[in-house]
């Protein structure tokens, strides 16, 4: 599955190929306002997931597929890129 793929499926379907498709690398916590997020992030040997979780409210903000490794910043000092190449 291409991530431009992985983003046209609903939520369910998102959620279900994650768990099911994918291997966890890191987590990171993100602050907005009053709203925080534990965004927790995946690989799937082609693109990247991002599944973006409100603890508060129980519910997923959202769920981020991309490519571009410049967005793995925020996890730079929690996943080693080299390992990503075996994967």
């Amino acid at each position: 599955m291409s991530s431009n793929e992985f983003e046209k499926l609903p939520r369910e379907k998102k959620c279900r190929y994650v768990w099911t498709h994918c291997t966890f690398l890191a987590t990171r916590f993100y602050q907005e306002q009053a709203r925080k997020f534990r965004v927790n992030l995946f690989y799937n040997g082609g693109f990247f997931i991002e599944v973006w979780y409100n603890g508060q409210y129980d519910y997923f903000g959202d769920i981020k597929a991309f490519s571009d490794r410049r967005l793995l910043e925020p996890y730079i000092n929690s996943i080693n890129l080299d390992e990503l190449m075996v994967l």
